[in-house]
């Protein structure tokens, strides 16, 4: 049975970084640190048979077998004849008999067996589930938290992961980053610490699953009585349906404590019940004592540019109907408190250049001039470009104007359009220092769409207004390059 949140679109304008770290992470450790536990493995294999533990363990290990996994002579015959580096293997990573051998008075009073057994145990606990992974019965601060860093296989990763990803990157925009981290880190602690109480064994247990399922016991918590989307997997159906996500809560938790009483595989039910329960408390309780801060918008699906579009279009009725003089003022207070919107300068511009409006044209020039996007202001600059030509747009007329202007036409390609405020500037005087380099600039792009009669213009130029100038001793062997 597989119930998944699927309520919320990705929105990568909000990219889920700490989710994607978090599978960079896992993944990272998995195939570059976890990757060599084989070599690990095989290295406490051959020193267990070499120490020549084997030979002197092999009986107790099979008498305490049979004792405490109550094996058929069947069973105990199938143990016996397995092959040796096998038998090794597995001696050497049953914890428990580590455990009842090391209480044993023969074992104790034997110091040679006790350095050869110290010596293997050493180089089998440098496999990453020995040293990192989470033992209930050898409680240790590394596995409490290593543990959820660790997988068993790629399948293992793979779903884990898959499942994070579902499920973070909507909690990670509902609550912030820092606070959705620290959540999913508790909960993968809660889940180790309540399989330590409940179930103290000597397994290791590895997996970021705990703390996978505290984000599914997080977002029933976030949600609450909310209708929202959730995708089912019941055997041979698929599909979505919609209910309040509390209501899917007691499914989630029965799942989990079937797996308890009564499911024979090696899914630890139990952590996955501690960071699941904790999930869920963590969130509803901090919420209901107004600790918790959420993103109420995000989750009821808000359009977070919804009140600038609903400005915006409060501003096109005005100007709709003519009501300038209403216009002007909303439009600079448009753009104070939302600036740099290509949308806004787009619908200002027009009613600046109709009414000749110098602090509106200022304030829409300022923000245009120092937006960095290209490809959304290029439309306007256009517009600029050809409005530069007019003469009764004295606004536009301004050195600095149309400084910025032609540099930002020549950022962007446009060289056609770049003529008209270069041609303004080549008539003010004195000629600003910058203009050579951009008349040269200029006639590089104009050269490239074979516009002769261009480039020989500002050649030209410069040769009389600048005539020692560096630029146009480079203009005139470029243009004799275009001649050939």
């Amino acid at each position: 049975m597989i119930i998944l949140p699927a309520d919320q679109p990705l929105d990568w304008r909000r990219p889920p970084v700490i989710t994607l770290l978090l599978i960079l992470l896992n993944t990272l450790i998995y195939i570059g640190y976890q990757g060599g536990d084989q070599a690990r493995a095989e290295k406490a294999q051959r020193l267990y048979l070499d120490e020549g533990l084997l030979n002197r363990e092999r009986a107790l290990y099979i008498d305490h077998l049979v004792e405490r996994e109550k094996l058929d002579t069947d069973q105990r015959h199938a143990v016996d004849a397995m092959r040796r580096q096998d038998l090794a293997a597995i001696i050497l990573r049953d914890l428990e008999f580590e455990d009842w051998l090391h209480q044993r008075p023969a074992y104790q009073a034997d110091a040679t067996w006790q350095q050869a057994r110290a010596r293997a145990e050493e180089a089998r606990d440098r496999i990453s589930a020995q040293r990192f992974g989470f033992i209930p019965k050898k409680f240790s601060v590394e596995g409490l938290f290593g543990a959820m860093f660790l997988h068993g296989s790629f399948d293992h990763l793979l779903g884990n992961m898959l499942f994070l990803f579902i499920c973070g990157f909507a909690l990670e925009a509902a609550l912030g980053r820092w606070v959705y981290l620290g959540l999913y880190l508790a909960s993968g602690l809660a889940s180790h610490l309540l399989w330590w109480a409940l179930d103290p064994v000597w397994v290791a247990g590895i997996g970021a699953s705990g703390a996978v399922s505290g984000l599914m016991g997080m977002t029933i918590g976030v949600y609450g009585l909310r209708r929202i989307r959730f995708f089912y997997w019941l055997g041979p159906l698929i599909g979505y349906f919609k209910a309040p996500a509390l209501w899917i809560f007691p499914a989630w938790l029965g799942k989990e404590l079937y797996g308890v009483l009564a499911a024979d595989d090696h899914v630890n039910y139990y952590a996955h019940l501690g960071g699941l329960g904790f999930g869920f408390l963590a969130t509803w309780l901090l919420g209901r004592a107004g600790i918790l801060r959420v993103d109420e918008a995000y989750l009821n699906k808000e359009d977070p540019d919804g009140p600038f579009k609903r400005e915006l279009a409060a501003l096109d009725q005005l100007i709709g109907r003519f009501a300038l003089d209403q216009a002007v003022p909303r439009g600079l207070d448009l753009l104070a408190r939302y600036p740099g919107r290509p949308t806004l300068l787009e619908r200002l511009y027009p009613v600046a250049k109709g009414r000749q409006d110098k602090a509106l044209m200022s304030a829409v020039l300022k923000q245009l001039f120092g937006l960095a996007d290209q490809a959304g202001t290029l439309p306007l600059l256009q517009k600029l470009a050809d409005d530069v030509a007019d003469p009764q747009q004295r606004l536009l007329q301004h050195p600095a104007v149309l400084l910025h202007l032609l540099q930002r036409l020549l950022k962007a390609g446009e060289a056609g359009r770049a003529l008209a405020p270069w041609r303004r500037l080549a008539q003010v005087s004195p000629a600003p220092a910058q203009l050579p380099g951009l008349t040269l600039q200029l006639a590089k792009q104009l050269g490239q769409r074979q516009d002769l009669r261009g480039v020989g213009e500002l050649g030209q130029y410069l040769r009389r207004a600048f005539p020692e100038a560096e630029q146009t001793r480079q203009l005139a062997l470029y243009q004799q390059y275009l001649g050939r």
